[in-house]
């Protein structure tokens, strides 16, 4: 159970780490798109409203051709950017479907932390032997139970101490630890 925690735990780090720096690249990239389509987008203005009048009509029409040409490439760089720019913010839904994903699984890995705790505790009874890791309140949970106090001996012992039959020293009871004469 140990192991699959630790194997869990360790696949969920490497999902984060992942999807850190696959954000940080959507992000880069949906900002490089909106950049270019605002400079196309000033582009085109400023062709508009600039520009030499042609002398001539050969020129006048070469000119618009490829004014022409130059607009239709824009408009599919455009184009592109606004699929990209859609195909960003799906991949910025998926990696939120896939952040939620993993606090789900921090949750459930929390739950099985709780479950070999308590495992621990009915079959050694000990502490654990490595520290707990940091980690945030769970509002949703209901606080653990009081620890129960210790109870007193059901039969406890009447007799006087005075009374008592002494008891023997560890060292003379064994035969080993016996001062030799």
């Amino acid at each position: 159970m140990r192991s699959r925690y630790e194997q869990a735990l360790a696949e969920v780090e490497e999902m984060k780490r992942t999807l850190r720096e696959h954000a940080r690249n959507v992000a880069a990239r949906e900002k490089e798109l909106e950049q270019e389509r605002l400079e196309l987008a000033g582009r085109q203005g400023r062709r508009r409203t600039t520009g030499p009048a042609p002398t001539s009509i050969v020129e006048d029409a070469e000119r618009r051709t490829e004014l022409d040409r130059l607009i239709a490439e824009a408009r599919k760089r455009e184009q592109q950017a606004v699929q990209e720019l859609a195909l960003a913010k799906a991949e910025r839904e998926q990696l939120d479907e896939r952040e939620a994903t993993i606090r789900k699984v921090e949750r459930e890995l929390a739950g099985l932390r709780v479950q070999l705790q308590e495992e621990r505790a009915r079959l050694g009874g000990s502490a654990p032997s490595e520290p707990e890791p940091a980690r945030e309140p769970d509002p949703d949970r209901e606080p653990p139970p009081p620890t129960p106090l210790p109870q007193p001996p059901a039969d406890p012992d009447l007799e006087p101490a005075a009374t008592a039959k002494p008891n023997r020293s560890s060292k003379l009871a064994d035969p080993q630890l016996k001062r030799r004469r």
